[in-house]
């Protein structure tokens, strides 16, 4: 059997019930906002007594701005105490498009899904709105546009403090293809950093006598603000000048750091004993690996630098470039523009404020009120239009949900949904439907 459409359960007059939902039905819609819509069906009867694989429990559109449910998973949503769906039970009259006298019979009974069993989905669809509004506050003010690789939570000492081994290369003209790294005993994340002078002297052509001809050269270079302005200011003209730079750093470095001293004759040994070893890198050469790599380094050798890799630090890295690829990729472009400029999606918030406010009016046995006209509506207006700030809306958000928690604790309302009285309420709705189709 092929897959419903709205249009089929339209025509094969399989539909009992469909209402506006959303901010049309809370009276809290703005111009340009849409009209949702949500339906009730009873499935056709050889979707239920046979196999049932081609039982179908929805229809929706692309964007679910309008979901119909197939009666059955209808109906274990409201047991479940579904927000949404429970909303469909007390949309005010002018948001009844349709109602069957089935449909009716069941919202006669629709107090009886309005228990202690509401307090979870309620409480948790807010506090998840909250998150939310958390995670893109987030998302607007410190947008993770840049996707970061292990090499960059690559740090080596420095001075007090300590510099990123990518910096600390680049500054004395060496590569991370050539480092070998290995592993420290009993110090977790913190690695030796080995170096391959002779396979990076065969790559590149250098001599001795090139590294002696670098540490005679008598002009001052200022590195750091070379490499600053060829990497802000785009001037490529400085590409030579820091390559000679460069160049001299790692002169000087190899006779600092191996303790040659002014004696070319010792600089000629060290060169002479230096030969290719191929140590892996510490990551591939695409530097997009994400894992850092480790090599054998024969025993004698020195390690040029200690390494501190913040593997947590990427992790949290990852999560967080995922999450806000994600939200660009999924954003509702008009909600996005409205939101530009701002530090939060007004929308999460508003949502979070009618949640927290209509599970607080259920504890206290006011009742399930989706209409939000003369309550809060205003209100909730006027967070969606950004009406104010982060830390204000955070700071009256934290207050209503204290107060939510109050009353969650104090209220005296029907524990839980009486599912024996749900069910025989199904098998007659259904029994009468199959009656019908004889």
């Amino acid at each position: 059997m092929s897959k419903l459409s709205f249009e089929d359960i339209r025509n094969k007059n399989l539909l009992i019930y469909e209402y506006i939902r959303g901010s049309q039905a809370y009276g809290t819609a703005l111009p340009d906002s849409d009209t949702d819509t949500g339906g009730v069906y009873i499935c056709p009867v050889e979707q239920l007594i046979g196999l049932g694989f081609d039982y179908q429990e929805q229809v929706a559109d692309n964007k679910n701005d309008n979901v119909w449910l197939e009666l059955n998973k209808y109906m274990q949503l409201l047991v479940k105490s579904n927000p949404t769906v429970l909303e469909s039970l007390f949309v005010p009259d002018r948001c009844v498009i349709y109602e069957s006298p089935v449909m009716s019979e069941i919202k006669k009974h629709r107090d009886i899904f309005i228990t202690k069993q509401c307090f979870r989905p309620f409480g948790g669809y807010s506090i998840e709105q909250i998150r939310k509004c958390r995670g893109l506050h987030k998302a607007f003010v410190n947008p993770v546009t840049e996707r970061l690789w292990p090499l960059d939570f690559c740090y080596t000492f420095h001075k007090q403090g300590s510099s990123k081994i990518r910096n600390w290369l680049e500054y004395r003209g060496m590569e991370q293809k050539y480092c070998g790294l290995v592993n420290i005993p009993n110090m977790h994340d913190v690695l030796g950093c080995y170096y391959d002078w002779g396979m990076h002297f065969s790559d590149k052509g250098i001599s001795c006598e090139d590294i002696i001809s670098a540490l005679n050269d008598k002009t001052e270079y200022d590195t750091i603000k070379i490499v600053n302005q060829i990497k802000e200011e785009g001037r490529t003209d400085l590409n030579d000048l820091l390559r000679k730079a460069q160049f001299k750093n790692m002169a000087k470095f190899i006779v600092d750091f191996y303790g040659l001293g002014s004696d070319m004759n010792r600089l000629w040994e060290w060169y002479s004993r230096q030969k290719p070893i191929g140590y892996s890198g510490i990551v591939g050469e695409d530097g997009k690996s994400n894992e850092i790599r480790l090599s054998s380094v024969s025993k004698g050798e020195k390690p040029v630098c200690w390494i501190s890799y913040n593997s947590s630090g990427y992790s949290s890295h990852c999560v967080d470039y995922k999450n806000y690829m994600d939200w660009v990729k999924h954003r509702n472009p008009v909600r996005y523009e409205t939101n530009k400029g701002k530090t939060y999606d007004a929308k999460n918030v508003s949502h979070a404020f009618r949640l927290i406010a209509m599970c607080t009016e259920i504890a206290r046995g006011e009742g399930f009120i989706v209409d939000r006209r003369g309550i809060d509506s205003d209100f909730l207006i006027k967070v969606k239009q950004h009406g104010f700030e982060y830390e204000e809306v955070m700071e009256m958000l934290d207050e209503k949900k204290r107060i939510m928690d109050e009353a969650i604790e104090a209220s005296t309302i029907t524990e839980n949904v009486d599912i024996d009285f749900v069910n025989d309420l199904l098998v007659n709705i259904r029994r009468n439907a199959f009656d019908k189709n004889r």
